[in-house]
């Protein structure tokens, strides 16, 4: 694996944020709740030369996936990064990023703002960001993620829906009491797809709860059933069961990633490089994991097409060999605030974008529709 020197000279004239506010047009519930719109910070990075880069926070109305919300990531790009990085010069990303390496924490702002400077950068080179992060593959097996369904009937028909468009993995959302029977139901209805199931830390102990059974039903894998800092109970499931855990929730660092392993608390990982806190710490697991022959897939927050075109850059790495959760933005959105988007092809794989930038023509006419509020480091 290749990465090519991505080290163009960028002085921030500015960082603009952008507080947008997008209504869903399906809702998307969770062990988590219920999520019926979607805030969203995009980071505006203008540089010295007039170049413009985006980057996008997925927010959260409260910390329950993460610790961190939507008005924890405006404070901390308004008073912590912006502030450190606006009228200096830095070699590159990877230069940028070290300004706030002594901070803790704010791992939805750093991505933004780290992913607004590959944008310049990528554009300063002339070079696809997918080629600077080491990417092998102009095209990524999608997978779709299904929430929770009031009845199995209506889960069935979104997923057949979803099939016959071409995706090419089944992740259902899972909690308890609406777990065995409802990934039954689905494995007998769709036998020749790989079938996932995601406990988003919804089960608080190991006992009396459905591992086995879940375990008989040949899975791919089971997404963080257990607590995030729940490593030993997770590790004790793991040695239990032939069916592979997976770590998401529980992966937060490439320190922390390791130990998890270490410990044997799962055998693969989902990378969210928002929830990891940037593109680069996002490699470093993506290579941990890749050395210690760990399978890696890239996992969504809901993003537009902002922040799926940088997880579809990451996810050009050679070591993301499952299909990653992509969900074009049509599917939760009336619009996306990029223009042409993506979609999932008749083969089950999203093209990984290739012009320079953000990969895909950004609306910033879009972008001022939807915005609440804005602020601006200038």
């Amino acid at each position: 694996m290749q990465r090519l020197d991505h080290n163009p000279a960028l002085k921030v004239r500015s960082v603009t944020l952008h507080l947008v506010d997008l209504p869903l047009i399906n809702r998307f519930r969770t062990a988590y709740g219920t999520t019926t719109t979607k805030r969203t910070v995009l980071v505006r990075l203008e540089d010295a030369d007039g170049v413009v880069g985006w980057g996008e926070a997925p927010g959260s109305e409260q910390p329950l996936y993460a610790p961190d919300t939507t008005e924890s990531t405006w404070y901390a790009l308004t008073k912590l990064l912006a502030p450190r990085v606006t009228g200096r010069e830095f070699a590159g990303p990877a230069e940028l990023t070290a300004t706030w390496s002594a901070l803790q924490g704010y791992r939805y702002a750093t991505h933004a703002l780290e992913c607004a400077a590959w944008a310049v950068a990528s554009q300063k080179l002339g070079r696809p960001v997918a080629d600077l992060l080491g990417g092998v593959r102009d095209a990524v097996p999608a997978g779709e993620s299904f929430g929770i369904h009031e009845t199995v009937a209506g889960l069935l028909a979104e997923i057949e829906a979803r099939l016959a468009e071409g995706f090419t993995r089944i992740k259902i959302k899972i909690e308890p009491g609406r777990d065995v029977d409802v990934a039954r139901e689905v494995r007998r209805a769709f036998p020749d797809h790989q079938v996932t199931v995601d406990g988003n830390c919804g089960y608080p102990t190991l006992e009396r709860q459905p591992w086995e059974a879940l375990d008989e039903l040949g899975l791919l894998m089971i997404e963080q059933p257990l607590p995030a800092d729940a490593l030993v109970p997770m590790a004790e499931l793991q040695e239990r069961l032939r069916t592979p855990l997976c770590l998401d929730e529980a992966a937060t660092t490439p320190n922390l990633t390791a130990a998890a392993l270490r410990l044997g608390a799962g055998r693969i990982v989902n990378i969210k490089p928002a929830r990891i806190g940037g593109l680069l710490p996002s490699v470093a697991v993506h290579d941990l994991c890749r050395d210690r022959g760990v399978p890696v897939w890239c996992g969504g927050m809901l993003e537009t097409g902002i922040g799926r075109a940088f997880n579809l850059a990451l996810a050009s790495l050679p070591n993301f060999t499952l299909p990653a959760d992509m969900s074009p933005a049509r599917l939760f959105y009336a619009e996306d605030l990029v223009e042409p988007t993506f979609d999932v092809r008749a083969d089950g794989t999203i093209a990984v974008p290739r012009l320079p930038g953000v990969g895909f023509p950004v609306r910033e006419d879009r972008i001022a529709r939807y915005t609440t509020e804005t602020w601006s480091s200038a």
